[in-house]
């Protein structure tokens, strides 16, 4: 019998270091660098290279939580660019290694961790490290997690119970519904940078910049782009966001103030009534990806349950990016920016999570069944409607004249018109009028003795 091979805990250790390190130095190379550049101009003062690293890592903390203060200003909006690489670098690292129980995820984690806790201790003073600490575990967490087979996590236990299963498919439901939207938001974010690109150019021109200067001005803001996009999507959803105290930008309306000359900002759109057709549109395209869903759940039941627990998740996922898009970019009014945490719960669930849940009620083979069912009664009754309409009437004197039609072909009223003692009675046998009447009237009593 082959034994289980174990990962050595050093190759653990390594993999959850690695990534950490490489993205910090990534950015600390490149903030000495244009330092370097600009040595010479006076607006950098005293600073030295130590300083320009010390203020680089505080603001790589806040891709995981952390905050920067520097010079009396606290900056936590973070870059979800480095998040995103950074968790990506965790997954890739780890997913090679055998990660056989909680032992081994512990391991990594808190490599990760410590990794994070010391490179904080470079920040400036004040700086927030410790919520980068937990950040950096969390995410740690869910690279070990998603990068684990489905069946090493989800095919056994209470997971491979009725209501396990539910829940994972409610999760599994609500991912979808998550990564379509933030599609949308992608797309609306694009569209608002096209549409803005003359602005955005001319916040740019404000500054006197060199080419290097301006390569790194881009750099910094691309960080921000999944940001942004996040941004994007609280806007296409009603809950809307904030640049600062006294502003909101939302698909329901727009209002603003005066704004920090950041070019990316030259994309938000102009204060008026808002464009709440944008909702429509998503509500549309989530009930229609709902549609398809539906064949995964033969059974009704399953479908409301699942449905109802996934609505649930798409409410908890919406608030967590809301918080994760929010943060602060500068002293006063400017220390609120981003999405509320609430509203995109709230929103998220009922313009995200609803329509997913009616579009799998509506297009359940239960649901068309009786759909069809009832179709087909509707045209019965319709056809039946018509045919009733088509059937002709009866006109005045029509009775009276099939009365007297039926009664000239009785028999009893021929013999009397017969025994009339007229020309054609059968007293004068030789009448041609008389001997059809007398046949044509007898013919049936053939079988009859004659009297």
């Amino acid at each position: 019998m082959k034994a289980d091979v174990r990962t050595h805990p050093l190759r653990l250790v390594f993999a959850g270091i690695q990534p950490i390190l490489y993205g910090w130095a990534v950015l600390v190379v490149l903030g000495i660098f244009s330092y370097t550049i600009m040595a010479d101009s006076p607006s950098l003062g005293t600073t030295t290279w130590q300083d320009v690293a010390g203020v680089v890592t505080g603001w790589w903390l806040t891709a995981f939580g952390g905050s920067l203060h520097f010079d009396g200003v606290a900056i936590s909006l973070p870059p979800l660019l480095i998040t995103l690489v950074t968790f990506l670098g965790l997954y890739f690292f780890v997913r090679k290694l055998p990660v056989t129980d909680w032992k081994d995820t512990a391991v990594f984690v808190v490599a990760a961790g410590a990794t994070t806790a010391l490179l904080g201790q470079l920040a400036p003073a004040g700086s927030n490290w410790w919520l980068a600490v937990v950040g950096m575990v969390v995410l740690a967490s869910l690279a070990v997690l998603s990068s684990k087979n489905r069946t090493d996590w989800f095919g056994a236990g209470f997971f491979n119970t009725p209501a396990g299963r539910a829940i994972y498919d409610g999760l599994i439901l609500a991912r979808r519904v998550i990564v379509a939207a933030l599609v949308l938001g992608t797309i609306g974010f694009v569209t608002a940078v096209v549409l803005g690109w003359s602005d955005i150019l001319s916040i740019n021109s404000y500054y006197i910049l060199q080419w290097h200067s301006n390569v790194f001005m881009w750099l910094f803001q691309i960080c921000y782009v999944p940001t942004l996009i996040v941004w994007s999507l609280a806007y296409m959803v009603g809950a809307g966001f904030a640049v600062g105290t006294g502003t909101s930008f939302s698909a329901l309306g727009a209002e603003s103030a005066p704004l920090p000359a950041v070019p990316i900002l030259g994309a938000l759109p102009q204060p008026g009534s808002g464009t709440p057709w944008i909702i429509a549109i998503v509500v549309l395209v989530v009930f229609l990806l709902g549609m398809r869903q539906s064949a995964a759940f033969p059974d009704m039941k399953e479908a409301l349950i699942t449905g109802a627990i996934h609505v649930g998740f798409v409410a908890i996922i919406a608030s967590i990016l809301g918080a994760l898009a929010q943060g602060s970019i500068g002293p006063e009014r400017l220390a609120i920016t981003g999405p509320e945490a609430p509203l995109m719960a709230g929103l998220g669930a009922l313009v995200l999570g609803l329509p997913m849940y009616l579009g799998m009620i509506a297009n359940h083979r239960t649901a068309r069944a009786k759909y069809v069912a009832w179709w087909k009664n509707v045209r019965e009754k319709s056809a039946a409607a018509k045919n009733k309409t088509a059937a002709p009437t009866p006109r005045a004197g029509d009775d009276a004249g099939g009365d007297q039609s039926r009664s000239e072909h009785r028999p009893e009223e021929a013999v009397e018109v017969v025994d009339d003692g007229g020309a054609g009675s059968p007293a004068n046998p030789h009448s041609p009028t008389s001997t059809t009447a007398i046949t044509a009237h007898t013919a049936p009593e053939a079988g009859r003795k004659k009297p």
